[in-house]
């Protein structure tokens, strides 16, 4: 007997996970790609169910707010509570190919506030290393390299306190920030930090996590290591093209905007902000000057005020890279999610939006591409080792407190 349960008319998004989450630990498997099940002991409840609360739920879900499997790859669980109350749970995963995975990333804010998802799957769809003169071009991706395996050498040293997980694969960390300040009062914040380091051949690319108590998330990627010996001193970019694929608040009913700030520079010298919502699949173009980001809204989310809980991608960057790969003309995309195995590659954006399918009150994916650049003639200092060059990007939750964070006056 079949299930599908991703075909059954009605089921909310947070019931599936529910009795995903139920399914899953019953019967000790992890689900795989495919939204059903054919074990006879569980079948049978479970398809009656989700029957049972279709029915009392009202009109058929699109496809895209389908029953997702609990990771989309085998992955370590961390929960990390802080001092100020607040939790973040996820799970972790450093893997061929793709490097450090996060996925199922939930934030709490506080012991008696319901944990909120966040992120289903985080990952960079691409590492693209083009030549100045034209070649090589290099897809470090599909070239299928190995998580570096960490030494205690690699971690931080003391007086800073880390370890080793997942195979040696990942360093993890927990570190102070600066939160805020004013005259009087001042918060440093405690955060977790994830690294791993995908091998590719000459170089190390870096692969960076960090989840603070306020619910921020700050993502980088570094390249280092020895310059390719066959173009020794040539020019070239280094670009990292990050796949997010958020179920704010559960999968579904997710919404992007692209916000802009814009200046006027004549009298009266005003100026304004405001976003535009991406109705359908796409992809725009960053500009420093009009200030762009990306913010992700969930429907129905609201904090205690009753304003609308978002998260910003703001572009933490120097410059921007194009090439004449169609991908790297725009740094953000916006796609439906289409399977938990489908569509990571981000050399087949142009692809993945040939449909133009709605992104409103949808399941989406936000891609997002940013680069360093290693000049013609490189620096004598980078003559045996290149120091890390780093890019990313925050992800800054908006209204997801009432106030400022920990405040205590």
């Amino acid at each position: 007997m079949n299930c599908p349960v991703s075909r059954v008319s009605g089921l909310k998004p947070s019931s599936a996970v529910r009795l995903a989450l139920f399914a899953d630990r019953t019967s000790e498997l992890r689900l795989g790609s495919q939204t059903c099940w054919d074990r006879s002991c569980l079948l049978p409840a479970l398809c009656l169910l989700i029957a049972t609360s279709a029915s009392a739920q009202g009109p058929a879900l699109d496809s895209e707010a389908a029953l997702k499997p609990m990771s989309p790859v085998p992955c370590l669980e961390q929960k990390v509570s802080f001092s100020s109350g607040s939790t973040w749970t996820l799970c972790l995963a450093a893997v061929q190919r793709y490097g450090l995975i996060v996925t199922n990333a939930k934030f709490q804010k506080s012991p008696n506030s319901p944990p909120i998802d966040i992120l289903y799957d985080g990952r960079i769809g691409e590492l693209f290393t083009p030549y100045h003169p034209g070649s090589p071009r290099l897809s470090d991706i599909r070239a299928n390299y190995s998580p570096l395996v960490l030494t205690p050498a690699h971690r931080p040293p003391p007086p800073r306190v880390a370890k080793l997980i997942g195979d040696n694969k990942i360093c993890k960390e927990i570190r102070t920030y600066l939160a805020w300040m004013d005259d009087a009062h001042v918060r440093y914040g405690t955060e977790v930090v994830y690294f791993a380091v995908l091998d590719a051949a000459n170089y190390n690319f870096i692969m960076e996590w960090t989840f603070r108590d306020d619910g921020t998330i700050l993502v980088r990627a570094g390249s280092t290591g020895p310059q390719l010996s066959r173009a020794f001193g040539v020019g070239h970019m280094h670009n990292f093209t990050w796949r997010l694929d958020f179920d704010f608040n559960g999968p579904g009913d997710d919404s992007v905007y692209f916000t802009r700030h814009v200046e006027n520079l004549t009298a009266p010298s005003t100026a304004m902000d405001d976003s535009l919502l991406i109705q359908i699949e796409g992809s725009r173009v960053w500009n420093p000057e009009r200030f762009h980001a990306l913010e992700i809204f969930d429907r129905t989310l609201q904090n205690g005020r009753g304003r609308p809980t978002s998260y910003e991608l703001i572009p933490l960057r120097s410059g921007s890279a194009r090439h004449s790969e169609d991908f790297t003309k725009r740094d953000f995309w916006v796609t439906r999610f289409r399977g938990a195995t489908a569509e990571l590659l981000a050399d087949n954006l142009p692809n993945y939006i040939a449909d133009q399918q709605s992104t409103a009150n949808a399941d989406i994916v936000v891609w997002y591409t940013a680069s360093v650049h290693h000049e013609n003639n490189e620096r004598d200092e980078d003559d045996n080792t290149t120091p890390v060059l780093w890019t990313g990007f925050e992800l800054r939750p908006k209204n997801l407190f009432d106030g400022t964070p920990f405040w205590t006056p």
